[in-house]
């Protein structure tokens, strides 16, 4: 499944995938910083959740606050946001006392933050819609749409398009989590991050580096994999995803015999799509370690190497970090 809740989405934002033809920012406008450093918050979440996943993404606590200090900045410019020091302020307090489950389940409401946009409005961030959801596919503008209840279609493959409580799953419907021990199905009712449903149709928790498999996963909260089923005779083997330096071999599958291989640290977007690779679980299954470029440096999406840092996009030409005010 996506195992993605409002919080890996944010920490995800797409790397450098596409182009737009407005001008680049420069950074300019008012003052709005004041409430962003609370920002800083859902990276100490995610240090506590999915340790793994925060390293692979910023490489540590410092990189992660930085960035989304700088995307929560140039998202509260945008027109109609909900993303006020207020607003900040209550999701820090929410997420002080949420658990990783109420995480990782699209369970806590304060910070699906809201803003004064109604459905069908032009926006480019969540935060604008009073929704709380802003339809984007592939684009860098899209429109506010109203969040969805469960079994319906969540086409965006985020829990952002889901109703408060539901995720989405691997079959991009809505759906109400599995708990661990209990019944489970990958469309219907899928597992959480740290865990999996088995042949049985049973929610089980994944297994560190090292014990037996009781099944294929990929837990991007600890790092470890598990691919195939494997017999009782012969079990498969949870092993930890490797690290990989600039130019050498990356991907849940990679070229080199390895088993799957992010790039070192704080790079996990700087593992560019290779020839015969596919995207999955949104990591490519073969690729090659790249530096990611720096804001406002040239870019050029027709390029897989070129990537920018996380939470930017490639955009005119350069990486910056997307935001409502190009789409107003």
């Amino acid at each position: 499944m996506k195992s993605t809740a409002f919080l890996v989405a944010i920490l995800l934002l797409p790397a450098c995938s596409g182009s737009n033809s407005n001008p680049v920012d420069s950074g300019s406008g008012p003052d709005v910083k004041s409430g962003c450093e609370l920002a800083a918050s859902l990276c100490t979440k995610l240090d506590q959740c999915a340790p793994f996943l925060l390293a692979a993404v910023y490489g540590d606590l410092s990189a992660c606050s930085d960035r989304l200090t700088k995307a929560c900045t140039a998202q509260m410019r945008s027109s109609g946001s909900g993303m006020t020091e207020a607003s900040l302020q209550s999701c820090a307090d929410a997420l002080a006392t949420a658990t990783c489950t109420d995480v990782f389940a699209n369970n806590v409401p304060a910070c699906s933050l809201r803003g004064s946009l109604a459905d069908g409005t032009t926006c480019g961030d969540n935060s604008q819609c009073a929704s709380g959801f802003c339809a984007l596919g592939d684009a860098i503008c899209g429109v506010c749409a109203g969040k969805q209840a469960a079994g319906a279609a969540c086409a965006s493959g985020s829990n952002d398009e889901c109703q408060t409580g539901l995720v989405c799953s691997s079959g991009k419907l809505c759906a109400p989590p599995a708990v661990v021990g209990g019944p489970c199905d990958d469309t219907t009712q899928p597992c959480l991050t740290g865990s999996f449903c088995t042949n049985a149709k049973t929610c089980a928790l994944t297994v560190a580096a090292g014990q037996d498999c009781p099944g294929a996963y990929l837990n991007l909260g600890d790092g470890t994999v598990c691919f195939g089923k494997g017999t009782a005779a012969s079990p498969q083997i949870s092993t930890q995803i490797l690290t990989a330096a600039k130019g050498e071999p990356c991907g849940l599958a990679p070229d080199n015999g390895q088993g799957a291989t992010l790039c070192a640290p704080g790079g996990v977007a700087a593992c560019s799509l290779g020839s015969g690779g596919i995207q999955l679980l949104g990591l490519p299954t073969k690729g090659v370690c790249a530096a990611p470029i720096d804001d406002y440096k040239p870019c050029d999406p027709t390029v897989a190497t070129s990537i920018c840092q996380p939470s930017a996009q490639c955009i005119a030409g350069t990486c910056q970090i997307p935001s409502g005010r190009y789409c107003m």
